[in-house]
């Protein structure tokens, strides 16, 4: 006899076999006691509900001459161990539960069908993903009202089940702080199953605070700093320190709300479409820009980062309808179009540092205060080499911040090797004359 080996016979022979017992001990009840089973297995045996049966059992029926060893071997139609007959159960249940979840996948709404012209019906989708929602162990209430509905809902968290409230606002409308936070998420969306944005520029992280409470939900703030660093002057719920080799914080601003989170990266896995439906594009890639971008006073460049693929082919093609997209440099989508950045992305961005940095390198002010440092040093060390300035201001280099003052006037320059002096512009922003 082999440990946790299970027989399958054929289904007419095993409901005869287990008639047998009863039929000799005169009810399933009395047959359980010589049997050491219980009685509801006796009769789960009869009538099919089992479809395996333990070595150990078919022996004990053999030496009550219920049945011989030549019927069995006839009757058997597989042997085969508890492990491989809980694994192939197993494999059973994951293959009927990827079959599911790919039936709902297919039911969930396409994006234009959530469209309606200057919002976004939560609702409609989400009458479709709530059955992913009580799918395996988990159910969901759901109380609706007039501007959002409110989930209840548990968890499995590693230690137990967790319960939930949450809200999800039935629409988003299409307007420009939407499609600005859209674009801000896109770039510094919160980690796991939290819905908000990970930054530690103020301006951004105050607008996510307010949009997030706008949209009912609670927020939490939660800041991650090297080990080594002093702690920055802002508030947060709670606080972990992340490995000695990193450097930097950042503070994450969200909500607990899994659901928003999905539905949010629904949108980004649609994204093409729902910035192919809307008609203001620009809030959507200055929030993107905020996130992502940076300004480049070096080659006089404005660029979004980016390295997936999907994205930069969805990016660049709008981008490029918008003028706005020159070349992709391995990291960067970059845009040469000073003016336009200006006039249309500009106008939606919220990172003060960004924007005075755009506002200098079109208008030439605000002067950023490097630059002033800059010509606050040849004001007082005239007519020196860029590499002689560059060694006294320690730095490796100073072409293009240079180049870019006498540009805007604020120096000139003469000779060579090129020596520079401080203009009567210059002076001005110095507040000398």
């Amino acid at each position: 006899m082999t440990k946790n080996l299970m027989y399958k016979l054929d289904e007419p022979f095993q409901k005869e076999l287990f008639e047998r017992v009863i039929n000799k001990f005169s009810s399933s009840l009395k047959a359980s006691k010589f049997l050491n089973i219980p009685a509801s297995s006796i009769r789960g045996y009869k009538n099919l509900y089992f479809d395996t049966i333990p070595e150990e059992l078919i022996f004990k029926l053999i030496e009550l001459k219920l049945v011989n060893g030549r019927e069995i071997e006839k009757r058997v139609l597989e042997k085969v161990s508890k492990e491989d007959l809980i694994e192939r159960s197993f494999s059973k249940g994951r293959f009927f539960l990827k079959e599911k979840f790919l039936r709902i996948h297919k039911e969930i709404p396409k994006l234009h069908e959530i469209f309606k012209g200057d919002c976004l019906d939560v609702r409609v989708w989400f009458e479709k993903y709530i059955y992913l929602l009580n799918s395996g162990f988990r159910s969901v209430s759901v109380k609706y009202y007039r501007k959002y509905f409110q989930l209840s809902y548990s968890n499995f968290n590693g230690f137990g089940f967790k319960d939930f409230v949450v809200k999800i606002p039935n629409r988003f409308d299409i307007d420009n702080e939407f499609l600005y936070f859209f674009g801000l998420w896109c770039g510094d969306r919160s980690g796991g199953k939290r819905f908000g944005v990970c930054n530690k520029n103020q301006e951004i992280l105050k607008f996510t605070e307010s949009f997030l409470k706008k949209n009912y939900q609670n927020v939490e703030k939660i800041l991650y700093m090297g080990k080594l660093i002093k702690k920055p002057d802002v508030e947060y719920d709670k606080k972990f320190v992340i490995g000695p080799d990193k450097k930097g914080w950042v503070l994450s601003v969200h909500s607990g709300n899994g659901v928003l989170s999905s539905f949010f990266h629904y949108l980004r896995n649609n994204l093409a479409d729902l910035i192919c439906l809307i008609n203001n594009k620009e809030p959507f890639f200055a929030g993107l820009f905020d996130a992502e971008g940076n300004v480049s006073l070096y080659n006089k460049s404005f660029r979004w980062a980016c390295k997936n693929e999907r994205l930069i082919e969805t990016y660049s093609h709008f981008l490029k309808k918008m003028n706005l997209f020159d070349r992709y440099d391995g990291n960067c989508l970059v845009s040469y179009n000073k003016s336009l950045f200006y006039t249309r992305i500009l106008p939606y961005m919220k990172q003060k540092d960004k924007i005075n940095l755009t506002k200098f390198m079109v208008k030439g002010f605000p002067m950023p205060p490097e630059y002033k440092d800059i010509i606050k040093f040849i004001r007082k060390n005239p007519k020196m080499t860029s590499k002689d300035i560059a060694k006294a201001l320690k730095k490796n280099k100073l072409y293009s911040e240079l180049k870019l003052l006498n540009d805007f006037g604020f120096i000139s320059v003469e000779g060579y090797p090129s020596k520079f002096e401080i203009t009567s512009k210059g002076l001005k922003e110095l507040g000398e004359k």
